[in-house]
């Protein structure tokens, strides 16, 4: 070759290799194709060839580059046995694809799980999910352009992003640069769980250039949101022209959104790209997607603490190697039992980009099972949003060759292969020691609702099952026994909780180390050392210092149902009698009424005012006496009735 004919062809190469850098891929693919045609069948071209073709989404062609330089040289990275894996996996190609794998585990010094990708165990695996869903486009929002990644916006919208008021058809792209000029819209959600009446969302969050993927926090007042790197009016770029992905955040004023800011450093950056952020379910923690410290330029997911008022924490983590591989890991979305949904082309599945499932367990360590069919085909499926009350949601796909945005009906709970869901468990004993058999533990939700009643057993030992990210309250009672009041905060997923008890006779209560019985006909101030509960002269407001006494009342009434009780209150002789009856009304019912404010039902306790007719001491009418033998005789008394 004369020098001038390998200049013009080191400058085609220089000329494909610029495409490529700027992920300009369609026009690389034509150039590095070229440079083959003309006998440049190097490691070099042939691998971004294979790049541009697997960046593209064209997967058979992005295996077949591969193949060129699997075996012709001991410095292939062990990386591209991978990618040529995922290559050929994306083209039903399992059998090649599995022993692909075992040879990248190999080269890669890993363990070998290359078994996860054998054909009869994936499909296998597949089939076991699939069957659970009903799909339906959303042929009311869905246009000829590009329409994906929806988020609920309270119970009865949703936001997502399209591109229909580009003019051109602008395919989404796997890559980080993307220039689809995407706005993002809101939709009325359907009594049948389509989308309808799609309108450009208000504020100025919408630029010429791209937004996409939002999280919207349950209160509807913050938006998280992909943006180009554009702030001020101004589109940054690095010196090669690339502007990058970030993470932007917007506040709900009066129905606009508006007050747009940039999340800093970490989340954001010079460099790589940040994108897709999605809410943990109790909205304590951030996920998003980056592609940063990725030499591959694929891209992964990872998780930040989220403050209250919006406020990103610097704890920036990748998740681990459950969730995130050499592959694509992007949009995540966790729904209401802690579920991580997220879609990839790293883990085996039925081409392109498939949607997954992820739950921690116990160890806190991921399980990760592939949604099945109908979410999945073999292109890519993404954007996967649920509602758990109704079991409906949105995902998107280009399966018809444009992204388009479908709603499902989820008829079947994903299945993980272990018990997802939080156990609380006990032993319940008398304060004595032996354990009870057959007391009820009511299990109550947050709206008060009794969801489920279970017993203990002959060791006093119980266990249930409950939803995580819900609050509950356990009662535990039994005749003749006191009664336990337990209030549950939210469990997560796989948590393990104990609420153990020792129990003693509901006619028995002991007090500093003193068992006393109560009767019927029991005074309260006796059986528990009340101090006496003082009112101040003429008044009826309950004193600091007393609410603290009547505290131990109430305490004592909660744990034994069966019990009653009638407040008698009394005055001293000073004033005229027939206000000294009606002041002691008053502070009969005050008494009664902080009783029943703090829990304790209305029909288990009864007040009666006795005004100065039941002195304790000989300060009667015109007898002088001192300010503290006149307080005596402003007191309370609980009178105990046993509820036969």
């Amino acid at each position: 070759m004369n020098i001038s004919l390998a200049g013009a062809q080191d400058k085609r190469l220089e000329k494909a290799n610029a495409a490529y850098s700027k992920f300009a891929f369609i026009e690389a693919i034509k150039l590095y194709e070229a440079q083959i045609s003309k006998g440049n069948t190097t490691m070099e071209v042939y691998t971004k060839l294979g790049d541009s073709y697997y960046y593209n989404g064209n997967y058979a062609q992005a295996a077949n580059a591969y193949s060129h330089i699997m075996n012709s040289s001991n410095s292939v990275n062990s990386e591209y046995y991978f990618r040529y894996a995922q290559a050929l996996n994306s083209s039903q190609n399992y059998k090649r694809a599995e022993a692909v794998m075992k040879e990248y585990y190999k080269r890669a010094g890993k363990i070998d799980s290359s078994d996860k990708w054998n054909e009869s165990k994936l499909l296998a695996a597949i089939k076991e999910q699939s069957g659970r869903y009903t799909i339906n486009p959303s042929t009311e929002v869905n246009t000829p352009f590009s329409d994906f990644g929806t988020a609920f916006y309270g119970k009865d919208k949703v936001i997502y992003a399209s591109a229909k008021d580009t003019g051109v058809i602008i395919k989404r792209k796997h890559n980080w640069n993307e220039k689809s000029f995407l706005k993002l819209y809101s939709a009325d959600i359907a009594v049948d769980g389509g989308l309808q009446n799609p309108v450009v969302i208000k504020g100025n969050v919408n630029t010429k250039y791209h937004q996409s993927t939002p999280a919207i926090t349950k209160d509807g007042k913050t938006m998280y949101f992909t943006r180009n790197n554009y702030t001020d009016g101004k589109l940054e770029t690095d010196k090669e022209g690339t502007s990058y992905l970030n993470i932007y955040v917007a506040e709900n004023v009066k129905g606009e959104w508006t007050n747009i800011k940039k999340l800093a450093y970490p989340i954001n950056s010079d460099g790589f790209s940040s994108a897709h952020p999605a809410l943990s379910a109790d909205e304590s923690e951030l996920y998003f997607v980056s592609d940063r410290n990725n030499k591959f330029g694929n891209s992964d997911i990872y998780v930040a603490s989220l403050k209250k008022g919006g406020f990103v924490g610097n704890d920036v983590k990748k998740l681990g190697d459950e969730i995130n591989t050499l592959g694509r890991e992007s949009y995540p979305f966790v729904d209401a039992a802690g579920v991580l949904y997220f879609s990839s082309d790293g883990h085996p599945g039925l081409g392109g980009l498939d949607v997954f499932a992820a739950i921690k367990d116990g160890d806190g360590k991921y399980h990760v099972v592939n949604l099945g069919e109908e979410i999945n085909s073999n292109a890519d499926d993404f954007g996967y949003i649920i509602q758990e009350d109704t079991k409906k949601g949105y995902f998107s796909s280009n399966r018809t060759g444009n992204d388009d945005i479908y709603s499902f009906t989820e008829h079947k709970p994903v299945v993980f292969d272990f018990n997802i869901n939080p156990v609380v468990f006990g032993t319940l004993k008398y304060i004595s020691g032996p354990p009870i058999e057959g007391i009820a533990v009511e299990i109550y939700n947050s709206e008060n609702v009794l969801v489920n009643t279970i017993y203990s057993n002959i060791d006093g030992k119980y266990t249930a099952d409950l939803e995580p990210y819900k609050e509950y309250k356990l009662v535990y009672k039994k005749k003749g026994l006191t009664e336990k009041t337990q209030i549950a905060p939210q469990f997560k997923p796989a948590e393990k909780r104990e609420y153990s008890f020792e129990f003693s006779n509901e006619l028995e209560v002991i007090v500093n180390g003193e068992t006393k019985e109560i009767t019927d006909g029991s005074d309260l101030n006796h059986i528990l050392n009340l101090n006496p509960i003082y009112f101040d002269y003429n008044g009826f407001k309950i004193r600091e210092s007393s609410k603290v006494e009547l505290d131990k009342v109430v305490a004592l009434l909660k744990e034994r149902p069966s019990l009653l009780l009638t407040v008698n209150s009394h005055t001293d002789s000073r004033g005229r009698d027939e206000f000294n009856m009606k002041l002691s009304e008053n502070r009969a019912k005050s008494t009664v009424d902080y009783i029943v404010a703090h829990g304790i039902d209305a029909s288990r306790v009864s007040g009666k005012g006795y005004g100065e007719t039941r002195l304790i001491n000989r300060c009667s009418n015109g007898v002088n006496c001192t300010e503290a033998e006149h307080q005596l005789n402003r007191r309370s008394e609980f009178i105990i009735h046993i509820d036969k």
